[in-house]
């Protein structure tokens, strides 16, 4: 059975679908992925056996360029059995419909959202219900996995395969240390404060090291210099998947870092909104890893006070992979 599979949405979204792709991959699918240039190099290469590109339009809030969107669907007209759309994006509905694929399966809100679900329900053979409604919901991986379920592809529930998940990100040789790992980015410095009030909350995590992509660099700079923490430039993909894979504990907010701790098993301290954080927790924690969730700070609560919570999640994280 040839099965696409449809997720050009961030780092965190992709890595939901990797227990699915890894069923489907165990019952004998050959799989191909429609991704996102920011995640279309993510994967081990023998994961997929093609990857198709939607480059997003920078002038519109949703879509496609009409040049990616084309191109991905001649390449993938006749070529599939089955899609599975694991996205909520339109150009993930519109894709496979209109590349002819025989069997389409992707998500509906039912009557919460009439109009959007009759116009998903129309680019689908088979559709899932996906609450629409603010309320606490099942974990992304196994709502994304109710998708090869209905589709008849894969059975039960999905599996916390922590070996198969790290050699599907090329981490199964890194080897953890017993280190603190920040990783650096805005998310990270809580509503209305500052680099340097967040640096003075990170001086509580002793021998901690900040991760920061080139792209949020200048960001880890500041929090170094704030903190005393050394910040560890990392430019290619594969380097910061290997950082993260290599630390004893990953302090992050709620992002694609935390995802990958949870794909390759680092215990992860998750910093949620404090608004709704709980709830997001529930669909949103690290899959194959232990975690504390953190809520963001409240508005009168201290740097000093701050940065003795994150150490107390971290220090209790330590040494439990």
């Amino acid at each position: 059975m040839r099965v696409l599979l449809v997720r050009m949405d961030g780092i965190g979204d992709a890595l939901a679908m990797l227990p699915l792709a890894l069923g489907l991959r165990d019952t004998g699918c050959t799989l191909g992925a429609v991704l996102s240039p920011r995640n279309q190099d993510l994967f081990a290469r023998d994961l997929f056996a093609r990857v198709h590109v939607l480059v997003p339009d920078s002038t519109r809030l949703h879509g496609s360029t009409e040049e990616s969107f084309e191109r991905a669907r001649a390449e993938i007209s006749g070529n599939y059995d089955v899609a599975l759309i694991c996205s909520e994006e339109p150009d993930a509905y519109r894709l496979p419909a209109l590349a002819g694929t025989p069997v389409r399966v992707g998500f509906w809100n039912a009557f919460e959202k009439p109009f959007k679900s009759l116009w998903t329900r129309w680019r689908c053979t088979r559709v899932v219900y996906r609450p629409a409604a603010w309320v606490e919901q099942p974990h992304e991986v196994r709502q994304l996995f109710a998708l090869g379920v209905k589709a008849g592809l894969v059975r039960g529930e999905p599996a916390h395969a922590l070996t198969a998940s790290r050699e599907a990100l090329n981490v199964d040789h890194v080897s953890r240390v017993d280190v603190i790992a920040i990783q650096a980015t805005r998310k990270l410095i809580p509503p209305g404060r500052d680099a340097a009030w967040m640096g003075e909350a990170l001086r509580a995590v002793p021998k901690a090291r900040l991760l920061a992509h080139t792209a949020e660099l200048g960001l880890g700079r500041q929090l170094s210099a704030a903190s005393g923490h050394p910040c560890d430039p990392l430019g290619a993909k594969g380097q910061w998947l290997r950082a993260v894979a290599a630390a004893g504990v990953l302090i992050t907010p709620d992002s694609g870092a935390a995802h990958v701790a949870g794909a390759v098993g680092t215990p992860v301290a998750d910093i949620f909104p404090r608004e709704h954080g709980q709830r997001l927790a529930t669909q949103w924690y690290p899959w194959n890893s232990p975690y504390r969730v953190i809520l963001e700070p409240s508005e009168d609560e201290s740097a000093a006070a701050y940065g003795a919570r994150l150490l107390e999640a971290a220090a209790g994280l330590l040494g439990s992979h």
